[in-house]
């Protein structure tokens, strides 16, 4: 659950600017000596199959396995050692003691018909140093109230003090010390943890947040509560999660960066390992690192939940020598897991091509990346969703056509060719999109159905006012109230290219078209366009009931998923309907991690190679998750794979099915390829005079010819 909201706090990024830090490289220079080498210890079919990983001090690993119900521990060298069966609908947090003993704190909530946490159980087993005899356990303990208050009373993580008192990370982000017979000792409030540990003098070391505070570490004094030291870290530095090594009484941290230490007043010394040699694991749920230094973490990696361990190695610099090296930069600042994708991607292709080297480094500033490309440097390969006009025109991408041509192997009808088709700038493919997402607009089917309201997929922005104009009377609104023209400014924005004539440099605002454009939009904003209570993203309450029995769409919903259109949308019964089309122009965008061959590349066959690779069935597959592959055989794989939970959970997952797949195969626009942003706000802002009434139409128009006329033969 604590990932969920990490998850959840990294994707609110998608509303906030790119700007950051260049990426982190280890300080110690023991670390340009070493490098990390995985190994499988664990493995199991489904996401959640790990929940819990523990160690003794000799480097027994113990692992909950949460679909078998079983405890497995295994030996340092990664051989299973014993195993014990819990049974039941128990979920186990493990924790070893200062006196070697294994502590499993098990947990299930009960639920209702409507999926409503009624009650929450727990209790505690303890096993003995052979790992397979119960040596003493609680009784189950039986927690009530409202199904919100059961899910932050789950515990999370567990750690044990000297005493054998139990610390406990609840989801609510509570600590809450707990006896053997999980009676409370004492709970730790003014502040939300986000991560625990306890050292040798039963210390808490807290990964913590406050009210309006960065992430920080503390230590804190399991005598009398008082903070022993306390360090803030720049987001760019903050851990994700911690671990403690008593042994070595030293303190690690993870974050998307890599794994580093502090030293003992909680200041960063340096990366032990950077992200890029931890691959194996799309995302890194726990991790631990024992006394040399060898790190085992558990988490997801595509369909599979596993136990990996990270043993230093020392570098093969002569072996080096002979590869053909590659640099990759990715530029995604909305979330890191995409880099945690390419950096297990490229030690596939590495294994497959030992001859190639590729380089990663993950960047959020995109005007570093800007200088180095427009100054003829750069990596060989930029991917992400950059904007990608300025390299085009300025001659600094590789036309892949020329790849294409001339790769016998290569066969377009393998991949959604509308993506590829719409990733072009004058016949020439610039950038190449790997994966996309694109915008949906959910219809309030029964209400929709309820009005007599027919919708076709060619639907435009005019049908959407006459519908509006329809049910004006009713008190029906079109959608919930979103920020100040979040859905409008797309109606725009999608019309540009018919405006605007790249090659010769002209702009054409001042015709009739666009002056229709505008008041269409005016009509639509004046109407009734946004409901004024109701607010997106509704849980439960009178919110949702607004929006479902007063609101006929749910707008702009970005999604690479299919299973997530339905599981997130706030009607139970849904129309599935493109973004509707401007009356001229009608761009049908999406959003691509793309990338693009630097024409200065001294590997431009090689980075061909990889661009390929990252294009195969089985890659896309792999990445396509929870975004849309371009390979069409991956594509219906991930869709076979979304159909079924979907069927078990109740959905008529058939219903909007072709309409997910037709909406796929009209889009024509690479969000990459659209207007750069300073030049579509310049526009922006003087419609927002318009809309406001602050300038007549005319004037607004005549200004933005010029300003447009201008930008262009800058």
């Amino acid at each position: 659950m604590k990932q969920i909201i990490l998850f959840i706090l990294l994707i609110s990024l998608i509303f906030t600017a790119a700007c950051g830090t260049n990426p982190a490289k280890g300080t110690d220079k023991e670390q340009e000596q070493f490098a990390y080498e995985a190994k499988e210890i664990y493995s199991v079919n489904g996401g959640k199959g790990i929940s819990s990983i523990a160690m003794r001090n000799n480097g027994d690993l113990a692992v909950y396995n949460y679909y078998e119900k079983k405890i497995y521990v295994f030996d340092k060298k990664g051989s299973k050692t014993g195993e014990a069966e819990v049974g039941e609908n128990w979920d186990g947090v493990l924790a070893f003691g200062k006196d070697n003993k294994l502590y499993a704190l098990l947990q299930y909530r009960e639920k209702n018909e409507n999926n409503e946490n009624i009650l929450l159980k727990r209790k505690l087993q303890v096993y003995d140093t052979q790992g397979n005899a119960i040596e003493s356990q609680s009784g189950i303990v039986e927690i009530k109230g409202e199904s919100k208050y059961l899910t932050g009373e789950t515990i999370d993580k567990i750690e044990i003090d000297s005493k054998g008192n139990i610390y406990c990370l609840k989801v609510s982000e509570e600590v809450e010390v707990l006896d053997t017979k999980l009676k409370n000792v004492t709970t730790r409030q003014g502040k939300k943890f986000l991560d625990i540990d306890i050292d040798e003098e039963d210390s808490i070391i807290g990964l913590c947040y406050d009210s309006g505070s960065e992430v920080y570490i503390e230590k804190i004094s399991s005598k009398d509560h008082r903070s022993i030291w306390k360090k803030e870290h720049d987001s760019n530095e903050a851990a994700k999660s911690i671990h403690y090594n008593a042994a070595g009484k030293t303190l690690y941290g993870l974050n998307e960066k890599g794994i580093f230490k502090y030293d003992d007043k909680g200041n960063i010394k340096g990366y032990i390992a950077d992200i890029t040699q931890l691959s194996g694991l799309e995302n890194m749920y726990r991790f631990i690192v024992d006394e040399e230094e060898k790190i085992y973490a558990f988490g997801k990696d595509g369909s599979q939940s596993k136990l990996l361990a990270y043993a230093k190695t020392e570098k093969k610099e002569q072996e080096e020598i002979d590869k053909k090296e590659i640099l990759l930069y990715s530029y995604y600042p909305r979330d890191d897991y995409i880099h945690q994708n390419m950096i297990n991607v490229i030690r596939k292709f590495e294994e497959k091509h030992p001859e190639i080297k590729i380089k990663f480094e993950a960047h959020d500033n995109l005007q570093q990346i800007n200088t180095e490309l427009l100054t003829g440097k750069g990596p060989d390969i930029l991917c992400g969703i950059y904007p990608a006009m300025g390299y085009i025109t300025k001659g600094v991408f590789l036309d892949l056509n020329q790849m294409i041509n001339a790769d016998n192997e290569f066969n377009k009808e393998d991949y959604n060719e509308a993506v590829i088709e719409g990733s072009k700038y004058e016949d020439s493919l610039y950038i190449m999109p790997i994966i996309y997402t694109k915008q949906f607009y959910i219809g309030n089917k029964k209400l929709l159905d309820d009005k007599k309201i027919a919708i076709d997929m060619e639907w435009t922005w005019r049908d959407f006012y006459e519908i509006m104009e329809k049910v004006k009377q009713k008190g029906i609104y079109a959608a919930p109230t979103y920020p100040e023209e979040f859905i409008l400014s797309e109606m725009i924005k999608d019309g540009m290219d018919y405006y605007i004539d790249w090659g010769n440099k002209e702009a054409r605002f001042d015709s009739k078209e666009f002056i229709e454009t505008l008041k269409l939009l005016m009509a639509i904003r004046s109407g009734n366009f946004e409901h004024p209570e109701a607010k997106p993203f509704p849980k439960n309450g009178r919110n949702l009931e607004l929006i479902q029995n007063n609101t006929l769409f749910y707008p702009d919903f970005r999604s690479g998923s299919y299973e997530f259109t339905y599981v997130l949308s706030p009607y139970s019964d849904i129309l599935l309907l493109p973004r509707p089309k401007p009356e001229y122009g009608g761009s049908k965008s999406f959003l691509a991690y793309n990338a693009g061959i630097n024409s200065n590349s001294k590997y431009k066959d090689e980075a061909w190679k990889y661009i390929k690779y990252l294009l195969s069935e089985d890659i896309q597959f792999y990445i396509g998750e929870n975004d849309i592959p371009v390979n069409k055989r991956a594509n219906e794989r991930v869709l076979e794979i979304q159909l079924e939970p979907m069927k078990k959970s109740g959905f008529d997952a058939d219903a909007n099915l072709q309409a997910f797949k037709d909406i796929n195969g009209s889009l024509n626009k690479n969000e990459a390829l659209r207007v750069p942003d300073e030049l579509f706000n310049t526009i922006w802002e003087e419609i927002k005079t318009y809309l406001s009434e602050d300038k007549g139409l005319e004037e607004t128009v005549k200004t933005i010819q010029n300003k447009v006329e201008l930008y262009l033969n800058e």
